[in-house]
């Protein structure tokens, strides 16, 4: 036995990763650096950079230039027939500019020198964050991995023995059925924990496959060493903007400096140029020529003093602009980074709170597991809430270190590694440790559930669970229908409605079947004596929440004016306060619902019904209203409680509970077939005979003088369920 629980142990702690993960250092991570995406486009971006500079660089100094040109001349000193010729020249110089265009050349240069500089500090930055990024989704990686290996250690002691001891527990009356729920619903909850886990660290693991461009496994992390910051420090924040807007600053700061000749473009030429002789001195053979010149050229606007003066005016503001949203910016990150700052300087104090409460959790499981073995009474449940209050300080722990991290890894953006000025802010996770009490509870009560422990049974007993029931009857149903027109339509209708124990409808219509019936009603009446013949109540069913709001309530009395002379079994308001668009909210959305149905009783020449959820049959979820009374006091007959869930437990408790309070008041229970709902709300995703057995159960457990039977939502749902649901 020893052995199984030493391998269970080791079990629990490779659970979330693979059996041949390996372990991998944040230091093996870094050695991809290079290849994320990001850090790849920033070094394209110096690259062109820097080709661009090298071409500006290329075009600085000595410039070539020249030309050939031909044409035809006549000279007048010239003898016929030689009058008339052709006249070609060739030209070819060196021109080196001065003064302005030298300084334009310059400032081209100097401007590409700094598109290099800022693109060289977007390239650091994209490594150092890059860096950080993954530091960041390696910590995400390890809290998941060690909150999963916890939650896996947690949710086994419910299959090991908890909730078989907790049942044998309430079926001989020794805990409460809310306690037992109540026990169960912190199973439920780290089930639902563990997904949100397991997607956590799926996320951080393809997060850090793609930051390094590379395939990565499950793996098992390490925390390293963090260094600590403290709050009485001065710290140089650097942020890329503020870099990026100094090398900016610096390059403007030397244009002003060093550019004096705005406006003014020279250069110093040296051509040479040859060609042949005009006039021809012989008129035998043509004579050739050639010769060349130094010049001194320029060129400039002639209101150049007002140029000038506006160039240099321009600079000045641009540099009073950069350093302005420089200081602003600085004193933003400052800003920022102290709040952060404060923020990590609580954490470390919650820290060493969570600490203190693991340590007292821990302590409370060794004593309460002390005292199972001295005591009777309530020593058992106290020391499974022991465990409980014991799981949720280790995850608290767990997400308060990540956090702690993270929060160290953010801070790190604004400044350099601050240097250790003290012990290192480490907390190792000692997750061996951390998995003792829950292996020890795993040990105990699998060994208890090992023995032979017959319940015993409670007779004649309405809080045994419905599970345990076995009387069983015959049941029939009420249905919401929505669709009018197919039913009326519908060949074989009865027939249908008879075989799925079908006795009463609650007959939805729209607002042009409304108009159609109120000035033709002979199909509906048609159909409303065929019900009576088949001995199915049919009730008007009205279902627009927007009829709560004042403006809009007129529409709902208009509605039943226009009926009145409608021969229906009652009138049914399904209008949920829930489903307003945030007009009404809090005591007094619900003041309107009830004053809606208020005024439609008055109204209304049938007995009135509504549909509502069930957080509104108690004071405490609803603003402190007595909604049920109030309910009471207007008229309405039956309340239908709108409780869609999968826990039978949960919903006869709460139903019978406000049954007995209100006995004079009818109740019935919705229940849903919509493919729509979750599983845990819906029965369209369970077999048919699941589905029969538990409303067989339910209305066994609920069955009562003012229990109006199970209503089924919807008849189109219904039907679409058994056609796709043939078993």
């Amino acid at each position: 036995m020893k052995i199984h629980w030493y391998l269970l142990q080791v079990l629990f702690i490779l659970l979330p990763v693979s059996a041949e993960a390996e372990v991998r250092t944040l230091a093996d991570f870094y050695l991809h650096l290079d290849q994320a995406a990001s850090v790849l486009k920033t070094q394209a971006d110096l690259e062109a950079q820097q080709f661009h500079l090298r071409a500006n660089e290329a075009q600085k100094g000595w410039e070539v230039f020249g030309g050939i040109s031909g044409g035809y001349q006549k000279s007048p000193f010239a003898r016929e027939p030689f009058g008339n010729f052709f006249d070609p020249m060739a030209r070819i110089g060196l021109r080196y500019p001065l003064l302005g265009s030298a300084e334009r050349q310059d400032r081209a240069i100097g401007d590409a020198e700094t598109q290099v500089r800022i693109e060289n500090v977007r390239h650091e930055w994209s490594k150092k964050l890059a860096a950080l990024f993954i530091e960041e989704n390696y910590a995400a990686y390890w809290s998941a991995e060690k909150m999963l290996a916890l939650n896996h250690a947690y949710t086994h002691l419910r299959n090991a023995g908890i909730e078989k001891t907790l049942h044998q527990r309430h079926e001989t009356g020794l805990l409460l059925m809310s306690d037992y729920f109540e026990f169960l619903s912190t199973f439920e909850q780290a089930e639902r924990m563990r997904l949100e886990f397991i997607n956590n660290k799926e996320q951080a693991l393809m997060r850090l496959a793609h930051l390094t461009s590379t395939s990565v496994t499950p793996f098992e992390a390490i925390k390293p060493g963090l260094n600590e910051i403290t709050g009485n420090l001065t710290y140089d924040i650097k942020q890329l903007d503020l870099e990026i807007l100094q090398t900016q600053i610096d390059n403007l700061r030397k244009v002003r400096e060093t550019q004096n000749w705005q406006g003014i473009d020279s250069d110093l030429s040296v051509v040479v140029f040859g060609g042949p002789a005009i006039p021809h001195p012989s008129p035998d053979s043509m004579q050739w020529g050639y010769g060349g010149t130094v010049g001194f050229n320029f060129r400039m606007p002639l209101e150049i003093v007002s140029y000038r003066k506006n160039e240099q005016s321009r600079l000045n503001s641009q540099l009073i602009s950069f350093q302005a949203e420089y200081t602003r910016r600085d004193q933003e990150l400052n800003l920022e980074f102290r709040s952060m700052l404060g923020r990590y300087q609580q954490l470390m104090q919650q820290i060493k709170f969570q600490q203190t409460r693991l340590d007292a959790t821990r302590e409370s499981v060794r004593e309460r597991y002390l005292r199972l073995h001295a005591l009777d009474g309530d020593a058992l449940e106290k020391y499974i809430q022991s465990i409980n209050t014991y799981y949720r300080a280790a995850i608290e722990y767990v997400e308060a270190e990540a956090e702690q991290w993270k929060l160290h890894v953010r801070l790190r953006q604004f400044v350099s590694t601050p240097s250790s000025t003290g012990a290192s802010a480490r907390s190792e996770t000692d997750l061996v440790g951390m998995l003792e009490p829950l292996r020890k509870a795993d040990q105990f009560f699998e060994k208890r559930s090992a023995k032979e422990m017959k319940p015993i049974k409670l007779a004649n007993s309405n809080d045994q669970l419905i599970v345990s029931r076995s009387n069983s009857t015959s049941i029939s149903f009420s249905v919401y229908a929505w669709n009018y027109d197919d039913i009326v339509s519908q060949s074989g209708f009865w027939e249908k409605s008879q075989s799925m124990q079908i006795k009463r409808i609650l007959l939805s219509l729209s607002g042009p079947q409304i108009a159609s019936i109120a000035s033709h009603p002979t199909a509906l009446n048609k159909f409303l004596r065929e019900a009576k013949h088949q001995g199915v109540k049919v009730e008007l069913l009205l279902g627009d929440p927007g009829w709560i709001l004042p403006k809009e309530r007129v529409r709902l009395l208009e509605i039943i004016k226009r009926l009145k002379s409608i021969s229906f079994d009652g009138l049914h308001l399904d209008i949920e306060p829930d489903q307003l668009d945030g007009e009404l909210v809090g005591e007094d959305m619900l003041e309107e619902f009830i004053e809606t149905i208020r005024q439609a009783t008055r109204l209304s020449p049938w007995p009135v019904a509504i549909s509502i959820h069930p957080r509104y049959l108690a004071k405490e979820t609803s603003f402190g209203l007595c909604i049920p009374c109030q309910l009471k006091e207007i008229g309405v007959k039956e309340i239908t409680v709108m409780y869609y869930s999968m826990n039978l437990n949960s919903i006869a408790v709460t139903v019978k509970s406000i049954m007995k309070q209100y006995p004079e008041l009818m109740f019935s229970l919705a229940q849903s077939l919509e493919s729509e709902l979750s599983v845990e709300n819906s029965y369209a995703h369970k077999p048919q005979a699941f589905f029969r057995d538990t409303m067989q159960k339910l209305y066994n457990h609920l069955r009562a003088s003012n229990f109006n039977g199970l209503v089924i939502q919807s008849l189109k749902d219904w039907e679409t369920y058994i056609h796709e649901n043939p078993l």
